[in-house]
């Protein structure tokens, strides 16, 4: 009953974990704080701080892109406002140049753009999230990138739904489902406009219409 397939990038179908922990690695080697396995967590709690922050539009991409920074550096004593700018820049730029996919994330693409037409949902910087999957064989299997920098909006609000519907131009609900690793992003994005969704995951979860660990066991549910 599905024809639109909406796929989030990070940690659905681009393995973010291991390209922000190599871009966040080179970028702090760079810097006076140094790269650690304890500034790597305190860098995670921060920066999920800061994401929670965006999709309640209580900040701005632009503030969040400097503030994970600019707070890290304060939790270890150094001057946020002298340091924290300058390394979000060249932790953009590091981000960038990444490119790792989740596995199966090719074969479950090339698969299912057959019979589907799969689209990119995702709250991305749009210079980082362009450049990751130009390094990737996925561009081809894909009909559009939705990204929130360029929309004005963010999952999970329900205007970004609206937008992609308009774009794509059905509105028939029935035939779109969303396919994220994010409860408060994708999935509640999803419920929130009365759409069908995937949780991939490992977490525990009633919320979404069905829940898979691995990206290929969509097969079983679409096939």
């Amino acid at each position: 009953m599905y024809k639109y397939l909406l796929f989030d990038a990070d940690n659905t179908l681009l393995d973010f974990d291991l390209a922000e922990r190599e871009a966040l690695r080179e970028t702090l080697l760079l810097s006076p704080l140094g790269f650690s396995e304890e500034i790597h967590k305190r860098y995670h709690v921060i920066n999920d701080l800061e994401w929670k922050k965006l999709e309640r539009g209580e900040t701005t991409r632009e503030k969040l892109r400097i503030d994970r920074f600019a707070n890290l550096y304060r939790e270890f004593g150094m001057d946020g406002e002298l340091y924290g700018s300058e390394t979000a820049d060249i932790y953009t730029g590091m981000l960038s140049q990444q490119g790792q996919l989740i596995e199966g994330a090719e074969e479950v693409l090339s698969r299912l753009s057959k019979k589907y037409d799969c689209y990119i949902v995702t709250n991305g910087i749009t210079e980082v999230q362009k450049s990751r999957m130009a390094r990737t064989p996925l561009e081809k299997y894909i009909k559009h990138s939705f990204i929130s920098q360029e929309m004005g909006c963010a999952k999970p609000s329900p205007l970004f739904f609206e937008k992609v519907f308009e774009y794509i131009g059905d509105g028939d609900r029935s035939r779109y489902l969303v396919i994220g690793d994010s409860l408060t992003s994708d999935i509640a994005g999803a419920c929130a406009v009365g759409i069908d969704s995937v949780w991939l995951s490992f977490r525990e979860s009633s919320v979404p219409t069905y829940r898979i660990e691995k990206l290929t066991e969509l097969f079983s549910i679409l096939d």
